[in-house]
């Protein structure tokens, strides 16, 4: 399952983390970066959809099924969007498959999340639902930490030409080489987890309270804002605060790595105090933090400048400047 999942994210992390340089292949303009990232943004509209049909489909066939589908296209879209032909060679079509690539992309990881994130439940002993429903988050950002040291390592093999012309398409390819492992995973798991008939002790409830169901769709609203303001990062600070991509996709594997541990304390410490002192500390945290951190990120641009000889007007600033 954790092997599907990531590499599920790691396809739509990575188009956001090369988002500088497939604005290059596909949208050669000066407003390519923003129609890259709206591109980008395209593929959230068909995730609701994905988590409607595919979630609706693994509850009448069986979680398995609905998540080798949705792993099955994502490994198509993976492969598609590495082999697109740039805009300098088909033109305005070019742009367009890729759109239709990113909507194929949101419908297929909106169909991941729920299928596998109730095969975790079901799957999970009473007592370690919260570890073992962490291992959604920990899986999504162990490909995070792939995706950092796959552009670490071509920003450091490859110059920038090489990057923009077919490096990044490297990235892509790396992830569908993985896809006949995972297809080969899924397709052994259990149909029905052992655990799942003892879940909660009783049948499953036929009404949900609206308010509870308001109240789990802002703290869900509250994760993923979170998760790409922080899946910006490589992108801001490439082209706002100017660092080198090596350093930018540093940032990505720290990130990443961050993360997954987290996850995993946070889901093991919820199952001993409960989710909602977790979840409450974890919001309080991130409130109390985002603003100071952006002004550390702002400070250390401007240090480095200053340390290499850069004034105000100088515009660019890159730790790859001798």
């Amino acid at each position: 399952m954790g092997i599907g999942n990531a590499l599920e994210f790691y396809d739509f992390f990575t188009f956001g983390y090369f988002a500088i340089q497939i604005s290059h292949t596909f949208f050669p303009t000066s407003s390519g970066l923003l129609l890259t990232l709206a591109t980008y943004g395209v593929g959230f509209v068909t995730r609701p959809l994905g988590g409607f049909v595919i979630g609706r489909y693994g509850d009448r066939v069986g979680r398995k099924s609905a998540m080798l589908w949705s792993f099955g296209l994502m490994g198509f879209a993976i492969i598609a969007l590495a082999v697109i032909p740039s805009y300098s060679q088909i033109g305005v079509a070019a742009p367009l498959l890729l759109v239709i690539i990113r909507l194929l992309q949101g419908f297929a990881v909106g169909g991941e999340v729920g299928p596998s994130t109730a095969f975790l439940i079901e799957s999970a002993p009473r007592n370690q639902r919260g570890l073992y429903v962490a291992l959604q988050m920990a899986t999504q950002y162990l490909a995070v930490v792939a995706a950092g040291v796959v552009g670490f390592a071509l920003s450091a093999w490859l110059s920038a030409a090489q990057l923009d012309a077919w490096g990044w398409r490297i990235a892509f390819l790396i992830g569908a080489a993985i896809v006949p492992v995972g297809l080969y995973v899924r397709r052994h798991l259990p149909e029905q987890p052992p655990e799942s008939p003892s879940i909660g002790g009783a049948p499953a409830a036929g009404h949900v309270p609206l308010r509870l169901i308001a109240l789990s769709l802002m703290i869900i609203a509250a994760g993923t804002i979170t998760a790409y303001t922080l899946g910006y990062m490589n992108t801001y600070m490439q082209d706002t605060l100017k660092f080198s991509t090596n350093i930018a996709f540093g940032e990505t594997i720290l990130e990443g790595l961050s993360v997954v541990s987290l996850a995993l304390i946070g889901g093991s410490l919820s199952d001993r105090f409960g989710r909602k002192p977790l979840m409450l500390g974890g919001l309080t945290s991130l409130l109390l933090l985002v603003l100071p951190g952006y002004a550390a990120i702002g400070m250390s641009r401007n240090v480095n400048c200053r340390r290499r000889g850069h004034g105000p007007a100088a515009g660019i600033c890159s730790l790859r400047e001798p």
